[in-house]
């Protein structure tokens, strides 16, 4: 007799592309040329001291990801809020505890910018990439997709990181952090909204104009006169993507009957 729970639920065509991409960037990771870390990364143009606080744009700026992710744990322990589906819900705590640890991470990483110190930073942060695209495919193609997306992505994450500090190759990394966002991209533009509460636009936004502001580090810094540099306004954008992912911790339940 065959077995009902493996034919009654078969795959959809989301969740069989889904696990096509995910094979792709295990294979591609592997595959792919080593990258080295630039050691001009780290040349970060701001590094004014502040009451004795090294690097202390980048380093302040950084707390921004602590203040988004510890309100976001209060919201979503808070009595009275709305309620999601049992994926989203833990996505949204992932993604919480992710930039809280973000903020402590990148502190760390900030007043000693070196390879070491990265690796506290981009732990976290692979963590937030991966909640964050759990998210998507939970809302967007399945809550059984999402569920196994939130089990395997963030231990593959945060793996692409170790290999990185113990192989100095970061091309699996890289496959993270870019796959992550393109896969967040294309999953939000193919399927339909259904009532989806995360405003993915303001998502994808925030991230680009992050990035955007990370390359232009230096020429940010020489056209304000080096009032700021594009690193501490990267970290803003990126904590406010953040928010706009996590707005569904703050939504209080309707009153109305």
């Amino acid at each position: 007799m065959r077995d009902a729970s493996m034919s009654s639920h078969p795959l959809s065509r989301g969740e069989r592309w889904l696990a096509s991409c995910l094979v792709a960037a295990i294979v591609g990771a592997i595959l792919l040329p080593p990258i080295a870390q630039s050691p001009a990364y780290h040349a970060f143009a701001d590094q004014r001291t502040l009451l004795g606080i090294p690097y202390a744009a980048d380093v302040l700026s950084s707390v921004a990801f602590a203040i988004v992710g510890g309100a976001a744990i209060a919201g979503l322990a808070r009595v009275g809020r709305a309620r999601h589906d049992r994926v989203s819900e833990a996505c949204l705590w992932s993604l919480a505890v992710a930039l809280a640890s973000t903020g402590i991470g990148s502190v760390v990483y900030h007043l000693d910018p070196r390879d070491a110190t990265l690796v506290a930073d981009r732990l976290p942060m692979s963590l937030a990439f991966a909640s964050v695209l759990a998210m998507a495919v939970a809302q967007r193609i399945s809550a059984r997709a999402g569920g196994v997306a939130l089990a395997v992505l963030p231990p593959l994450a945060m793996a692409s990181v170790l290999h990185w500090h113990a192989t100095g190759n970061l091309a699996p990394y890289a496959i993270v952090q870019y796959g992550a966002a393109l896969g967040i991209v294309a999953i939000v533009a193919a399927t339909p909204r259904r009532g989806d509460p995360f405003p993915w636009p303001w998502i994808v936004a925030g991230y680009a104009l992050a990035k955007a502001c990370e390359a232009g580090d230096a020429w940010i810094h020489a056209s304000t006169g080096g009032i700021v540099a594009g690193h501490a306004l990267k970290h803003f954008a990126a904590a406010a993507a953040g928010a706009a992912a996590l707005l569904p911790a703050w939504r209080t339940v309707s009153r109305e009957a």
